[in-house]
């Protein structure tokens, strides 16, 4: 459902680069210059030609303005993703600096994690005359903490950034080939 001036809102943007894509890795596919089979029983080599309804050369057309859509797609997108901006934890961040975030937040979640497991049990190493015991590096609870609080600040920004997506628009017209 584009905007008022036909442009694409910013999750469309995103699923038509994904179509685009998938298109065009058919689309090469198809193209893409078939030699001979060979069948690994026989030891024959099967010749691909193409049908007649299949002309090669419109095929390679289509694939060429596809791509060049995609890369204007591209461009759009990364363009609004720089000039469009959003509140996160008070500050005003472009939303490409956003997405960057995001990401960061998905590694730093994924280690937190790891020193969650870490945290949660003590080692015992059991020798002859006594055991070991290794207390963890750091306490559970403040790594759990940590690890909540970043949670809710990735839920936080990812609520933003989906907002955004819906209500801002790409300067790209989604017009058939």
């Amino acid at each position: 459902m584009p905007d008022k001036k036909n442009n694409l809102f910013i999750y469309e943007a995103i699923e038509l680069r994904q179509e685009y894509d998938k298109h065009i890795k058919v689309l090469e596919n198809l193209i893409e210059e078939k030699r001979g089979k060979r069948d690994f029983l026989s030891r024959e080599e099967d010749e691909l030609q193409p049908v007649k309804d299949f002309d090669v050369k419109l095929i390679q057309e289509k694939l060429q303005k596809l791509q060049t859509k995609r890369v204007k797609l591209n461009q759009e997108l990364q363009l609004t993703n720089l000039k469009t901006t959003l509140n996160y934890d008070g500050n005003e961040i472009t939303l490409s600096e956003a997405l960057e975030i995001k990401k960061n937040l998905i590694k730093d979640i994924t280690i937190l994690s790891d020193k969650l497991n870490e945290s949660a049990y003590v080692k015992i190493i059991h020798k002859e005359e006594r055991d070991i015991i290794k207390e963890p590096k750091q306490k559970f609870n403040d790594v759990y903490q940590n690890y909540e609080n970043l949670l809710k600040k990735g839920r936080r920004l990812n609520q933003e950034i989906h907002r955004i997506n819906h209500t801002e628009a790409v300067n790209f017209k989604d017009e058939p080939l």
